[in-house]
């Protein structure tokens, strides 16, 4: 069985009994308890705490830190991942109404202090160390040029996809992020071999963004492989993404008086309130869903019991009819009677 509880008032069971007492009220291990404290960023006694406790000898209580970007402040113990559709219908209608989620401070508050721990980002440089990731991506692309130069029929679309002045840039502003907002707690994440599908996982929200190449491209009268020649005018948009998929209002590009490199410091803060909102757009939508779901399965509920209400009542009325012709009819055969004598037994267990 589930049982849901906030940060705040698991903090004060962790710290109230020792775990080994604590877990088995909730149906699981003191080391699964204890996990789930640690994920959710709650401090819990360290060994050898209730001992000193016992003894009378000085202790100290750790405190509850500040709920860290995007992280959730329920915390779900005993959760069954193969829980069956009759099993939640029931914890639904059989749960209280929770209340909607309150947050201590507004966005604009969050942004303000996330930029105080944010600082400020040098622009990206190529004598930068490479991210993990970025360094993958880069000896990927190293692979896919050497393939192509040993090909006797090299095609453009399996070349190199950052052996030019605007792929390797791109490359840098990427290890830029992902140094930066690595150093400030979040997890970034390349999905695909081609570094098309690229975000950083800010407490447990994914914030996605996409790195594309806009304005004019030079033409030439032949296509070649690779262009050594003049650099094209091309220009970089950074953009994030919304929770569904889809583009949001937020994007940066290189303007004629500004590349984008200097936006880094306002990118990498934006990322992690986007992280925050994400969550929070997130908990509402499910409390919402929370009181739809349950207002839609106490109307089934009700149309099942009128439903049930109702075919007992025409079957009672056929019995009764039956009964009050009986006497001016034939007489009834056996089998007859005895289909009588069912329905009247199936009634009479129905309303029993």
């Amino acid at each position: 069985m589930a049982h849901s509880f906030t940060r705040q008032a698991l903090y004060g069971l962790a710290w109230s009994e020792p775990m080994k007492k604590l877990a088995p009220r909730f149906g699981v291990s003191d080391v699964a308890l204890a996990k789930a404290c640690r994920r959710a960023d709650i401090p819990v006694p360290e060994r050898g705490y209730w001992a000193r406790l016992e003894a009378g000898k000085a202790v100290a209580k750790r405190p509850l830190p500040v709920r860290g970007l995007g992280m959730s402040d329920v915390v779900s113990i005993g959760e069954n991942p193969y829980e069956r559709h009759e099993e939640m219908v029931a914890r639904l209608l059989r749960e209280p109404t929770p209340a909607p989620p309150v947050f201590s401070e507004d966005l604009v508050h969050v942004a303000e202090r996330v930029r105080k721990m944010v600082g400020r980002f040098a622009a990206p440089h190529s004598s930068h160390r490479l991210h993990a990731l970025v360094a993958r991506l880069a000896d990927e692309d190293e692979r896919r040029l050497e393939a192509r130069q040993k090909s006797s029929y090299p095609l453009y679309s399996d070349g190199p996809l950052f052996d030019s002045p605007v792929g390797r840039r791109h490359l840098r502003l990427v290890n830029a992020l992902f140094l930066g907002l690595q150093r400030c707690g979040a997890r970034p994440w390349v999905r695909d071999r081609e570094g098309r599908e690229t975000g950083v996982e800010v407490g447990q929200q994914n914030v996605a963004f996409t790195i594309e190449r806009i304005g004019e491209r030079r033409t030439a009268s032949r296509p070649t492989l690779v262009d050594h020649g003049k650099p094209r005018r091309e220009k970089l948009r950074l953009t994030l993404r919304s929770r569904d998929g889809s583009s949001s209002a937020k994007s940066w590009e290189d303007s004629s008086d500004r590349r984008l490199e200097t936006h880094l410091t306002e990118i990498v803060i934006e990322f992690l309130v986007a992280g925050e909102a994400n969550y929070r757009a997130g908990a509402q939508a499910a409390h919402e869903w929370w009181h739809r779901r349950r207002a839609e399965l106490e109307e089934e509920a009700r149309r099942r019991k009128e439903e049930e209400q109702r075919l007992e009542r025409e079957l009672l009325a056929k019995l009764e009819k039956e009964r009050a012709t009986s006497c001016s009819r034939k007489p009834r055969t056996g089998a007859e009677l005895l289909t009588s004598e069912r329905l009247w037994r199936r009634f009479e267990r129905k309303a029993g």
